[in-house]
């Protein structure tokens, strides 16, 4: 007898379980879609207000603290071995170079490397293989802008076959954006102030805001002489001054 009471129970128990959890879901469910719908509405009610759209650009300068210069080293031989001896040599050589002119070596990086087979194409002719031309092309860091110049004099001293840069840029240029991008922002207020007073309305909110920046870009300085009187000067190669510039949009709700 208490073993069928106990069974009923159970089964009771499990109805009200299951009951309890239906109710729950249910409910959760509600809440979830009154919510959507709440966030939907408020983003209807910001696309019927009367908004206003004003741009605003702003504009910072700094003196750019580092440069970056890629050199390449190329060399064609018989064997891929041959070529590869000949650029590991002159690589080492210019790593040599960078070191004792005080680079550190995590400012010294191979950015790439090849070993190709060099073919001759005769018209209507079987390609005949002349050799192998290997390739490494190192970037290297400058930390002292005023070095630069005899640092690219000594790589053209070490045989490199190639030169790219140097490119000067602020090695943190986050805080130079941020005074672009304030500047930005001050513009597109000024702006919304002016144009909302001439429309007869008012400001009520910020409601979307872009911004599109536009990094830095050099401007160039170039040196007027060069070591007059010298057999070999020192190439001139000025740091001048980058420009950050943001451009930003700015949304406001009007009445």
């Amino acid at each position: 007898m208490n073993t069928f009471f106990d069974q009923k129970n159970a089964a009771r128990m499990g109805k009200v379980a299951l009951l309890l959890g239906l109710f729950l879901a249910l409910f959760f469910m509600m809440k979830f879609l009154n919510e959507t719908k709440l966030f939907n509405q408020g983003q209807e009610d910001i696309s019927k207000a009367s908004t206003i759209d004003v741009s605003g650009t702003g504009f910072a300068f700094a003196i750019p603290d580092i440069a970056s210069e890629s050199f390449t080293i190329e060399q064609k031989s018989a064997t891929v071995r041959e070529a590869q001896a000949i650029v590991s040599t002159k690589a080492n050589d210019a790593v040599s170079f960078l070191k004792k002119s005080g680079i550190a070596e995590k400012d010294i990086q191979t950015t790439n490397y090849s070993a190709n087979p060099n073919y001759s194409y005769p018209p209507n002719g079987t390609p005949t293989l002349l050799g192998y031309m290997v390739s490494e092309t190192i970037t290297v860091k400058i930390r002292d802008t005023s070095a630069v110049g005899k640092i690219v004099d000594g790589l053209g001293a070490q045989g490199v076959t190639g030169l790219s840069g140097p490119n000067f840029m602020v090695d943190d240029p986050d805080a130079v954006n941020a005074q672009a991008r304030a500047k930005a922002i001050a513009d597109a207020k000024a702006k919304a102030a002016v144009l909302a007073r001439d429309l007869g309305v008012d400001l009520v909110r910020i409601v979307r805001f872009s911004e599109n920046g536009g990094g830095g870009s050099p401007i160039p300085m170039y040196a007027k002489d060069m070591a007059a009187g010298s057999a070999s000067p020192t190439s001139v190669l000025p740091a001048g001054e980058n420009k950050y510039t943001s451009n930003v949009t700015i949304t406001y709700e009007i009445r």
